[in-house]
């Protein structure tokens, strides 16, 4: 409810024309909006052939052991909400538990909120079939491993030589396909991340392909090594069921009941729940009354939260204040 309250007002006074006594300056003679204490390059991959938009903003000094870092996906759309929550947590650190954290958005352009092709090629996992994804929109998928690529052997190097980064501490957030990018990211490659946000997982995508991995993932994250590593899932209650103000629609609802996204986030959490896991630590949240979009900001400002605490809880993270 507390980011429900913030983000109402945040966006009631975006959205509020300054009062002015001149004349409304044309939208063509405007200059883009800028987020404080942000910075962005573009940075080509060879593995995915394409160029990406990177925002970052360092939040708070570096630590000894350098920067725990929060990779955002969908950068372009969500970075912002990241780093102004973290951004204003810092400004009451002791009170919120915040530490400093490296905020880095991975988009492609900034004249689009969402790229729905590019991403839904970059976030999906390969497969052998993609004639029933269920996406209507996008006609090329099965890229994440070579993404996987980019983030761990461009980005994060790229990175290193600009910030002083903490190897062990190397988070991730993804929203929709993002956070089905997260879910296959913890499948196929444990030790990528030390904690992943997956918010709304897109479970239901190509007949939940994702399920496929679930033999070897055990075994994967045994070879991972001793690390805890931790995972939060999310999803909102009116994904999988309508919301009240809609008109009831039979079709709509049966579109919500076949991706079950609350019942999938849970069930996958509670697999996650059994001994041969116990090297990672799940939280598992249903947001009520929240819908697929409006989950994602809730996700981003309590992921947060949740990353402090897991890092106060690590000797190799916790910053002195804490210790």
């Amino acid at each position: 409810m507390r980011w429900t309250i913030f983000l109402s007002v945040l966006s009631i006074w975006l959205a509020a024309p300054a009062a002015r006594s001149e004349p409304a300056v044309p939208a063509a003679q405007l200059s883009p909006a800028v987020v404080p204490g942000a910075y962005e390059y573009r940075l080509p991959s060879r593995h995915t052939g394409k160029t990406y938009r990177i925002q970052v903003a360092a939040v708070g000094p570096a630590p000894a052991q350098g920067y725990p870092v929060l990779y955002v996906l969908d950068g372009d759309a969500f970075f912002p909400v990241a780093a102004m929550a973290a951004q204003g947590m810092w400004m009451r650190a002791e009170e919120n538990g915040a530490v400093p954290m490296l905020l880095v958005g991975v988009g492609y352009s900034d004249r689009h909120f969402l790229d729905l092709a590019t991403r839904a090629e970059d976030y999906t996992p390969p497969s052998e079939d993609y004639s029933q994804t269920g996406d209507r929109l996008s006609r090329r998928f099965g890229g994440a491993d070579a993404f996987h690529r980019f983030l761990t052997e461009e980005l994060r190097p790229d990175l290193a030589h600009r910030f002083s980064l903490n190897p062990q501490q190397q988070n991730l957030f993804g929203h929709s396909y993002g956070g089905l990018f997260a879910l296959y990211s913890l499948m196929k490659y444990p030790a990528s991340f030390r904690n992943r946000l997956a918010a709304s997982p897109s479970i239901w995508w190509n007949q939940r392909r994702i399920l496929q991995e679930w033999p070897a993932f055990s075994g994967r994250l045994a070879a991972a090594g001793e690390g805890r590593f931790g995972l939060r899932l999310s999803a909102g209650q009116y994904e999988e069921t309508l919301a009240p103000h809609l008109p009831r629609s039979s079709q709509r609802q049966a579109v919500l009941s076949e991706r079950a996204m609350v019942s999938e986030v849970q069930h996958f959490g509670a697999q996650l729940l059994k001994p041969q896991y116990r090297q990672l630590s799940v939280e598992t949240v249903t947001y009520p009354e929240e819908t697929h979009a409006s989950v994602a900001l809730l996700a981003i400002g309590d992921g947060i939260r949740w990353l402090y605490a897991r890092c106060r809880e690590d000797a190799g993270c916790r910053p002195p204040l804490f210790r």
